[in-house]
């Protein structure tokens, strides 16, 4: 099959057979300069096979290697990836889209489809249980129906409604059957009046299927008679918008156009291309607005046919020339509403505006190649026939015929040649109408055009002494004014052949150089004078004058060669400066800069058009000033990108147009079209960017929800309308933003740190006079907690309830703190009395009395017992002493103190007085207030009766965090030295130290005193 065979032959010699055209073959001007996108700016692949634009204005577009959303700035690829819902196959040969705005693909295995809601992509590969493998086409019709075609399967139709699918195939036994199941590509369209398919197939010709009964007529089943139903081999199929049928018939080697309405062969198209090679099978056929056709062949040739004549121009893709275009072949087309024509090639997008072009390249390289060496073209003249006039650095005259591009050229004789001349030249119409004057270096040579010979024109010797250089000519009537590096100005009498000099108004003999001098609206003389500013000529004064403008000279070095407006201002490119604005009737300057938009200050040439519009060039970037509004458009051509070794050169035609030297090309711009209005445009807003995630913008999309983290975002936007100069966008986000941003080219607004809320962002785009209309995007940002209404109410009362409570809690602590005081004073009190009465006890006569009558009976009887007894007195009265300022005590330490009290004890009452200690040992390190024991010991020996009758039985022993004293209960009558407060006072003491009180237990025969070990 021939396309396979395409397939086959594209895949194996590669871009080896793409762009193979010799230069010599191709015309000499361009009629389509075309721009390009591919894969640097962005696009998945640069073989492109289907185009399409949805109905929210987006561009979808179909490759090799995946899917492609385009807003005029950004693309957006889908690709096939293991994740569930992504793009079932990368080659996407067709698209379309349904009445659900769901968009539908034929891909290499089967169809999917894309829902336009959720984003997710399906895929069909099987029907019964055949597969369906590489489709080549598919339609949605009027009635949303889905049809698509399958490489040697016949045709398919999908009801998006029930999912039900038909299949048509060729049956050899019945003639109403399709012709051949291969369809080829761009080989379906629905007829525009009835319900029907008209298809094209290789080898088998064109067929019509009637929907409603299921017929294919075709050349087996033609009732009619039709005369394009013929067994032929037939590709290319497309309808013009006027009921007409075109495609390429390939066995007859020509287009038919077929008139759907009287069913007859209104014209027939023929191909033939300069290559030499065949021009037929035809691939793609796309009609545009005009109904011109754009035509591409499998054999790499392309061709355009006007609407209604149908005369074919054929176009090409040059390698060397980056304005044609971008490859040899295309599979799809599309049009703009401005009517830019955009071609899906095998090398990316090439779009071109034919009806709206301002500007026309020729590249005089192609005709003489050594254009191309050095800085090129460098001075220029318009004769009165029209013919333009340039001459170059390497010392050649061109005569070139714009119309039919032809170049002539007249070598400049080498003994007329200034072998010291840096470049810059002059040419100017001679006194008698056949001579050019041309000034080149420090000569002047005179081109006679009727006999083509060139002969010196003489120059004084006081010219060649005085000036070092010659840099500028002007003719002003009879007079040749040359100006150079001098203290002098010369003029010659072209009739007289009479030299005159003028002195430089600076009133000194020093050389100055001129950068350029010419002529004002009035006819007035003015030269720029480097460091001194301008001149200018008094005709009354018969001398130079200078101009009162202080700003005119100082700072600005590199003129170039200066030009006037209408309104006789002068405007001199300032290089690396800007572009001076002089008007001598105000006497007033402006300079203009890349801060007033021009694209650069490194301004080389200028030239005033007839429209007011000021055009400044700097190699290949140029900036047109519209004096009327203040505004400025910028415009980049594709031409010596990567050459700055050329000098720009602008002038003026006769009919309007300006033209302006890039080297080897020369770019005829057309001003009056510069202006024409743009056809209207919407700013499409592509996606929403988190740091971690894309989110994908549909147009009429609900509020796009964000959480509450995601407070940093980009939004993207852009106007898909490829218009003669960069938009300047404006965009603002409602709720935050308190005017509008200008974004001059950028389609990138950044947002940081957003507070949660909603949010609604608002973009529009300006482009000459025309300003587009609004596009929105609603955004709602998750509030954090602590920033909502809710929870600052709740923080609100809760700070009320808090300082409330801290009120309450103040007032209870001052209270608390009072009553610590107080308790603290009580203490105080009771720990004092406490350590009196303990002083008291043991300073008691009857306490001491009975000591020393127990020590005395020790010495006389047991002398060592004696000194041990009186140690452990001493050391009853020194812990008492050492420990009168403590509050507590280790039980350890208490429990060996009251031993020795017992000890004392027992040496007095022997065998009257039992006390038993059993107290656990994981109670030792707990603490108790000093002296507590033996106060409780004293109490019960003061209060009880011990005699050998009646003997005094004492426990100490621990029990649940308590430290329990017990004596038995016998009673004395009378107990001397009592005032009854000490249990009372450790009572109260206790009471302050822990939260358990000291408990007396008392019954018929025990006295129990439970103690809290703290």
């Amino acid at each position: 099959m021939r396309l396979a065979s395409f397939f086959s032959l594209f895949l194996l010699f590669g871009w080896a057979g793409i762009g193979s055209q010799s230069v010599a073959a191709q015309p000499v001007n361009l009629p389509l300069e075309f721009q390009h996108i591919q894969e640097s700016q962005g696009l998945s692949y640069n073989v492109v096979n289907s185009l399409l634009q949805d109905r929210d204005g987006y561009l979808w577009i179909g490759t090799y290697e995946g899917l492609n959303r385009f807003d005029g700035s950004h693309f957006t690829v889908f690709k096939s990836s293991n994740r569930a819902g992504s793009l079932p196959n990368n080659v996407v040969h067709d698209l379309c889209q349904d009445r659900a705005n769901d968009l539908w693909l034929a891909t290499d295995d089967g169809v999917s489809r894309r829902d336009s809601h959720t984003g997710q992509f399906s895929a069909i590969r099987v029907v019964g249980a055949e597969n369906l493998g590489r489709c080549m086409n598919i339609l949605c019709d009027r009635k949303g129906r889905i049809w698509f075609s399958s490489l040697n399967k016949g045709l398919f139709r999908l009801d998006p409604k029930t999912g039900q699918i038909t299949q048509y195939k060729n049956d050899p036994a019945r003639s109403a059957t399709l012709s051949g199941d291969y369809i080829s590509k761009n080989g379906i369209v629905e007829d525009p009046q009835r319900d029907g398919l008209w298809l094209t197939t290789e080898q088998n010709g064109l067929n019509y299927l009637d929907i409603n009964s299921g017929q294919f007529f075709n050349h087996r089943n033609n009732p009619e008679q039709l005369p394009v139903f013929r067994l032929h081999d037939t590709s290319a199929l497309v309808l013009d918008g006027t009921n007409r049928l075109l495609f390429s018939d390939n066995t007859d080697q020509r287009i038919l156009v077929y008139d759907l309405v009287h069913k007859v062969i209104m014209n027939t198209i023929s191909l033939t291309s300069q290559t030499g090679r065949s021009a037929f099978p035809v691939g793609t056929i796309f009609v545009d607005r005009k109904h011109t056709l754009w035509i591409s062949s499998w054999t790499y040739t392309m061709f355009t046919a006007e609407a209604g004549s149908y005369k074919v121009r054929e176009f090409f893709h040059d390698v060397v020339r980056r304005t044609s275009i971008a490859g040899d072949f295309f599979w799809a087309g599309w049009q703009q509403n401005d009517g830019t024509i955009w071609l899906g090639t095998v090398n990316g997008i090439s779009y071109t505006n034919p009806g709206n072009a301002f500007y026309q390249i020729h590249d005089l390289a192609r005709l003489h190649p050594s254009l191309a060496h050095k800085q090129g073209l460098t001075s220029f003249l318009e004769d009165e026939i029209g013919n333009w006039w340039f001459f170059s650095v390497n010392n050649e005259l061109f005569k070139y015929e714009s119309a039919s591009g032809q170049l002539t050229v007249y070598p400049l004789p080498l003994s007329m040649r200034n072998t010291a001349w840096s470049g810059q030249s002059t040419l100017l119409t001679g006194l008698k109408p056949d001579e050019i004057y041309i000034r080149q270096g420090k000569s002047v040579s005179i081109f006679n055009r009727r006999t083509r010979t060139f002969s010196p024109f003489s120059l004084p010797p006081p010219l060649l002494s005085h000036a070092t250089d010659l840099r500028s000519m002007v003719r002003q009537d009879d007079w040749l004014w040359l100006f150079g590096t001098s203290d002098v100005v010369f003029r010659c009498h072209l009739p007289s052949g009479r030299w005159q000099t003028y002195p430089l108004p600076f009133g000194d003999t020093k050389k100055y150089r001129v950068y350029s001098a010419g002529l004002d609206k009035t006819g007035r003389l003015w030269a720029d004078v480097r460091d001194k500013g301008l001149i200018w000529f008094s005709a009354g004064q018969q001398r130079f004058v200078s101009f009162p403008l202080q700003q005119a000279g100082s700072g600005y070095s590199d003129h170039l060669p200066f030009k006037t407006d209408a309104r006789n201002r002068l405007w001199i490119p300032a290089s690396g400066q800007g572009l001076l604005e002089v008007d001598p009737k105000r006497g007033t300057s402006r300079l203009w800069t890349d801060q007033d938009g021009l694209s650069t200050n490194e301004c080389k040439a200028v030239c005033a058009d007839a429209y007011g519009q000021i055009w400044m060039a700097s190699l290949n970037k140029f900036s047109i000033i519209n004096l009327a509004r203040s505004s400025v458009q910028n415009i980049t051509l594709a031409l010596n990108e990567s050459n700055i070794g050329y000098t720009n050169y602008m002038f003026a035609l006769r009919n309007g147009n300006l033209i302006t030297t890039l080297k080897n090309y020369v770019v005829e711009f057309m001003p009056h079209r510069i202006n024409r209005q743009i056809a209207p445009a919407s700013v499409l807003i592509s996606t929403l960017a988190l740091p971690d995630t894309t989110i994908l913008v549909q147009a009429h999309s609900p509020a796009i929800r964000l959480g509450v983290i995601a407070t940093n975002f980009s939004i993207s936007y852009a106007v898909l309308n490829r218009v003669q100069q960069h938009y300047v966008y404006f965009y603002t986000l409602d709720g935050y933003d308190d005017h509008w941003v200008k974004a001059d080219a950028r389609t990138v607004a950044n947002y940081t740190k957003i507070p949660g809320g909603d949010y609604t962002f608002r973009v529009k785009a300006v482009a000459g006079k025309t300003e587009t209309g609004e596009t929105t995007l609603a955004v709602h940002i998750d509030t954090a907690f602590y920033n909502t209404r809710w929870f600052r109410t709740a923080l609100l009362a809760l700070l009320l309830g808090l300082t409330y409570w801290l009120y309450l809690y103040r007032t209870r602590q001052t209270a608390q703190l009072h009553h610590f005081q107080i308790q603290t004073t009580r203490l105080e009190r009771d720990k004092a009395q406490i350590q009196y009465q303990n002083l008291i006890n043991h300073l008691n006569p009857h306490f001491l009395f009975n000591s020393l009558t127990s020590l005395n009976s020790l010495i006389s009887t047991k002398p060592k017992d004696a000194s041990q007894f009186l140690r452990k007195l001493s050391t009853i009265y020194r812990y008492i002493l050492q420990n009168k300022d403590k509050e507590l005590v280790s039980l350890q330490d208490e429990l060996t103190f009251a031993q020795n009290f017992i000890d004392l004890q027992a040496a007095r009452f022997g065998s009257d007085l039992q006390i038993g200690v059993n107290v656990d040992a994981a109670y030792l390190t707990r603490q108790i207030v000093p002296v507590t024991i033996q106060n409780l010991l004293e109490n019960a020996i003061k209060h009880n009766i011990l005699d050998e009758e009646s003997p005094l039985y004492i426990q100490i022993y621990t029990k649940d965090d308590t430290l329990f004293v017990m004596n038995t209960l016998q009673k004395k009558d009378f107990v001397e030295t009592s005032n009854k407060q000490g249990l009372a006072s450790l009572k109260s003491l206790y009471s302050y130290l822990s939260g358990r009180e000291i408990s007396v237990t008392q019954t018929d025969t025990q006295f129990i005193v439970a103690v809290p070990l703290l």
